[in-house]
């Protein structure tokens, strides 16, 4: 969120940078970016990570991980390849740290005023970083240079979830998974809030709209996204989603308008109770929300190809099952923020289960 007045002179300091546009922007165009990692227990894609970003066409000047109090192998895993690595990798070692704390640290001990964010789990083109940097370089005032994200999907599970929660391939995306920003925007937009596991990239970008930090896109610097195997492993992460989505205020964007669908569906429902034939309306309306989902996400295709997409029943059935599994777990986490909030169960009880 944007800080007060406690920030004027930081903020003040940021724009004294960013008057000096060309100097910021030289800076990217001859790759003297760092890459920041926010990373926790993530020996199983950590190393995979680093090897791709030291394969990319563009060298980074260096690689900051800012490891959360991982328990598994993560950190030992990031010292041995700093050891062969062709270029700086600095592990910061930190406590139990969310997402935005360890981002935090790992912009703050960053060595460049440019700056690529990626996520553990991801796994960048050869030529990300150049595409981040070729948008700086055509757009010189931006300071922010926002990526894109697809789905590593690698069964027919995963391809049915990348329909349902992955962004369509070639849309515009706001992810910290994939974006390239000037230190000044950071410090502008008040840094990542630091007490939530999930929307705190949300609350930066909407701050960044709030200090009017110009940002630019870069539509073909692609990571790829490793999607969650299972309907279990789906269904925890969008309860821990939602939890923290109430955390951070934002339900307008996500709980009320599946609230919405789903008092429709009661409503249809109990006509269907009086009138035996309209209890056909819940399953077609969730059918529906799937084929939404599946026909975004072939929006680059042709009408007819779309439409034949569509009578692949099986795929149809599994993307609206996870649909709906998600839509359970969005109630559900909404449920835990509740209790939590208002009859004051624990945190720790809701937080182990992420």
């Amino acid at each position: 969120m944007i800080r007060g007045a406690a920030a004027s002179a930081e903020d003040s300091n940021a724009n004294a940078r960013d008057d000096s546009g060309a100097f910021a922007f030289e800076s990217a165009a001859h790759g003297t970016v760092s890459v920041v990692v926010p990373a926790f227990n993530e020996e199983q894609s950590i190393v995979r990570l680093l090897e791709a970003l030291a394969a990319q066409t563009l060298r980074p000047s260096e690689i900051v991980v800012a490891d959360g109090g991982s328990t598994d192998r993560t950190r030992e895993l990031v010292r041995a390849f700093s050891e062969r690595s062709p270029f700086p990798v600095v592990l910061v070692e930190s406590g139990r740290g969310l997402p935005g704390r360890n981002r935090n640290l790992a912009i703050a001990r960053a060595s460049r005023d440019w700056v690529a964010c990626v996520d553990a789990g991801t796994v960048p083109r050869r030529d990300w970083l150049e595409r981040l940097v070729e948008a700086a370089r055509r757009e010189p005032r931006a300071r922010v240079v926002f990526g894109c994200y697809e789905a590593l999907a690698e069964s027919f599970f995963t391809r049915c979830a990348a329909c349902v929660y992955v962004p369509a391939p070639g849309e515009p995306v706001r992810s910290t998974a994939s974006c390239l920003l000037h230190r000044s925007a950071w410090e502008r937009a008040g840094r990542f809030r630091e007490d939530l596991r999930s929307a705190e990239d949300r609350l930066f970008f909407l701050a960044l709209d709030a200090a009017r930090v110009p940002v630019t896109h870069a539509p073909e610097a692609f990571v790829a996204w490793e999607l969650r195997p299972t309907l279990a492993a789906t269904f925890e992460k969008f309860t821990a989603y939602a939890r923290n989505n109430m955390r951070a205020g934002l339900a307008g964007e996500w709980q009320r308008g599946v609230a919405r669908v789903y008092l429709v569906l009661l409503a249809s429902l109990v006509a269907g109770l009086v009138y035996r034939p309209l209890l056909v309306l819940p399953p077609l309306i969730l059918l529906t929300r799937g084929a939404r989902r599946m026909w975004r996400w072939r929006a680059r295709e042709t009408a007819s190809r779309r439409v034949a997409a569509l009578f692949n029943l099986p795929r149809l059935l599994v993307v609206t099952w996870i649909n709906f599994v998600i839509d359970v777990a969005t109630f559900y986490g909404t449920f835990q923020w509740f209790v939590h909030v208002h009859v004051g169960v624990p945190e720790g009880e809701t937080e182990a289960r992420d």
